[in-house]
């Protein structure tokens, strides 16, 4: 990618997972009533269209079509036999391109790029892609699930000319934010605010993805980690604040990036439980570390504050000759991806929290397992976790 960037688990502010005041007030309590069921499940797909990310969202439409079908039909292994009732699925795509705050960066457009605002424009290029489409898909039990798997396909081959500092966190929690509480979100809603003092878009150009009662499931589809700017200087290529190599600045500068707890805090607070949240980024971790999608991932060895436990490959560490990080994996053919540091603790915070929770790896063959775990994911929370 044009921009080599992560950011250090040293960001959380200097609380380590366990002990921040984010996981201690969200903490899943073993008392909670069963949920019941719901039919409903709203699916946020958020694919970074930086350079270069062809293949992945190549992977990413090719297993389009069997998540669909697993949804639509409640056959949560496509197996042809349906193990939970079919669900009725509306799903929006954004990107990670946030801008970059008004400095000029190269790739990077605007004050606010993509702006976590669901796209609506098809890929005319693409064979059978339509040049609009609505910003909320929907699929119901019963219809098509390879069509609306297409019109998916159209919306989330994003192309690979966005922003190289990806900012993802900051993209899904805008794009899924009302700017006041709503019958979906936590009680003492408070609404988050972004880059300019502006509110999120839940309930203004994104109106009508989330409802009330629904499972909120969201994807994360990148090759580098968050970098979710909180003073968006950092992008300034003539900073005396942040005086080093652009490409190099949110690790180098971890004040300068939202602290994880904003977005665990953000995107429990978009649900009444967090038992209605499936979260599961596809991100730079070795293949070899992606569990079964029955299995839990392993979170002492993707990101444990122990070095001496967690895999040399999630380790952030600076390389220096190319002026960039170590990868996490490199798969001829598929590319390089770096450690996802700040996306895979987000989703150990969730887990803990009592949300559904996977982690998949960009750098697989395929993303038919994580299809798969996603499916299974959204099942249990659309069941009521049983």
């Amino acid at each position: 990618m044009d921009r080599w960037l992560a950011v250090s688990l040293a960001l959380l502010g200097g609380c380590t997972p366990g002990s921040s005041q984010s996981e201690l007030a969200v903490a899943p309590d073993a008392s909670l009533p069963a949920l019941a069921p719901t039919d409903q499940v709203d699916l946020l797909l958020l694919v970074d269209s930086s350079c270069p990310m062809a293949e992945e969202q190549a992977s990413l439409t090719a297993a389009l079509p069997r998540l669909m079908r697993m949804l639509l039909a409640g056959d949560l292994d496509d197996d042809g036999a349906p193990e939970r009732p079919p669900l009725d699925v509306q799903i929006g795509v954004v990107t990670a391109d946030m801008g970059t705050g008004g400095y000029t960066v190269p790739t990077c457009q605007g004050d606010f790029g993509d702006d976590g605002i669901l796209r609506t424009e098809g890929r005319t290029d693409l064979p059978g892609c339509d040049a609009v489409y609505p910003s909320v898909l929907r699929g119901r039990p019963g219809e098509d699930p390879d069509a609306l798997a297409r019109d998916l396909a159209c919306l989330a081959t994003v192309g690979t000319g966005g922003c190289g500092f990806e900012q993802p966190l900051e993209g899904i929690l805008k794009a899924l934010s009302p700017a006041a509480p709503t019958e979906s979100t936590a009680l003492g809603y408070t609404p988050p605010r972004f880059f300019a003092d502006t509110t999120g878009h839940a309930d203004g150009p994104n109106a009508g993805l989330v409802r009330p009662d629904s499972v909120l499931a969201v994807v994360v589809v990148s090759d580098e980690d968050d970098c979710s700017a909180l003073d968006p200087e950092v992008f300034d290529d003539e900073s005396t604040v942040y005086p080093s190599d652009l490409n190099l600045r949110c690790f180098l500068y971890r004040e300068a990036i939202h602290p994880v707890a904003r977005y665990v805090d953000g995107l429990l607070a978009l649900r009444r439980d967090p038992r209605r949240l499936v979260y599961l980024p596809i991100v730079g971790i070795p293949s070899d570390l992606e569990r079964a999608p029955h299995e839990p991932p392993d979170w002492d060895r993707l990101i444990s504050e122990d070095l001496a436990v967690r895999d040399d490959r999630m380790e952030e560490r600076l390389d220096a000759p190319f002026g960039r990080l170590f990868p996490s994996c490199n798969v001829p053919g598929r590319g390089v991806a770096f450690p996802p540091v700040r996306t895979v603790e987000l989703a150990r915070r969730l887990d803990r929290a009592g949300a559904g929770v996977g982690v998949a790896s960009i750098c697989g063959e395929d993303y038919a397992d994580a299809m798969t775990a996603l499916a299974r994911l959204i099942g249990e929370a659309a069941a009521g976790g049983d």
